[in-house]
């Protein structure tokens, strides 16, 4: 399976595009939506309009968007500490999402931590 995702600024890195369209899924990037630098909530929306899932590793501001009921396609939310050895890699990353894919939970609308995924 496949998802459409959309790295927001804090996520976007050229070597996550590449791991992620390697194993399959369609990646949107802020410079291609005129989204770079903008507030969270003009990324969330800017997605949605487009039916995106937001990858973030902004995930508490993000997460309170999805309480606040804002609409959205879905947030996988990567939280980090800054310790590369507990951080997740662009791997892990890829391998939390086919792990939330396999398992069939629903994505859209809601709020995962991918964190929760990696195994």
């Amino acid at each position: 399976m496949s998802l459409r995702i959309y790295l927001d600024d804090c996520a976007y890195d050229k070597f996550l595009v590449t791991h992620l369209v390697a194993a399959g899924h369609e990646v949107t990037i802020p410079p291609e939506l005129n989204t770079s630098g903008m507030d969270d909530l003009i990324h969330l929306r800017e997605a949605a309009a487009r039916g995106l899932i937001v990858l973030t590793k902004d995930a508490d501001d993000f997460e309170e968007l999805h309480q606040r009921g804002t609409p959205h396609a879905g947030i996988l939310g990567i939280y980090q500490d800054n310790d590369p050895g507990r951080d997740m890699n662009y791997g892990e990353i890829v391998r939390a999402i086919s792990n939330l894919e396999s398992a069939g939970v629903e994505i859209d609308g809601r709020f995962h931590v991918l964190n929760h995924w990696r195994y």
